[in-house]
């Protein structure tokens, strides 16, 4: 049989169970430790995003300038069309990615391509973690790959 004990206004209450007392409180840090690292997880993910996409922006820019400087002047005088230079080219990219200060994030040196007037660059890079590091065994950094083409059209 139920014991009740009369509440403020003079209801009854049922009687509490002593050994549940204190389950929420315990659970709460367990919760919020869970969100915590769900965060984290989004903030890293969110880090190698951008810096995929800041990389992806420099090798575009790049190849952009390259197409631009690496035309090979001399032959365009002779009547033999647009042609690109290869070493103009390739010193036009180092110049862009150092304008861009991403040549000191590469983990090699960047791949140019010259296909007829085309260039496409292709870039390795790292992108560091922003909480990972705290974890012990995990990574510091992402490796990202980014690649673009810019083509040279007469009008």
């Amino acid at each position: 049989m139920l014991s009740t004990r009369p509440g403020p206004h003079g209801t009854t209450s049922p009687p509490r169970a002593g050994r549940d007392t204190g389950s929420t409180l315990m659970l709460m840090p367990a919760a919020v430790l869970v969100v915590l690292v769900l965060a984290a997880i989004a903030v890293d993910l969110s880090a190698v995003q951008l810096g995929r996409r800041e990389l992806v922006h420099a090798a575009a820019s790049a190849a952009n300038d390259a197409v631009g400087a690496g035309l090979d002047e001399d032959r365009l005088r002779r009547g033999e069309g647009y042609r690109l230079d290869r070493r103009r080219v390739e010193r036009a990219v180092i110049e862009s990615l150092a304008a861009q200060r991403v040549l000191d994030d590469l983990t090699a040196p960047p791949a140019v391509t010259i296909d007829g007037a085309t260039v496409t660059v292709t870039l390795q890079g790292r992108v560091g973690h922003v909480f990972a590091r705290a974890l012990p065994g995990a990574p510091d950094h992402t490796s990202v790959r980014a690649r673009a083409s810019a083509s040279a059209s007469l009008r």
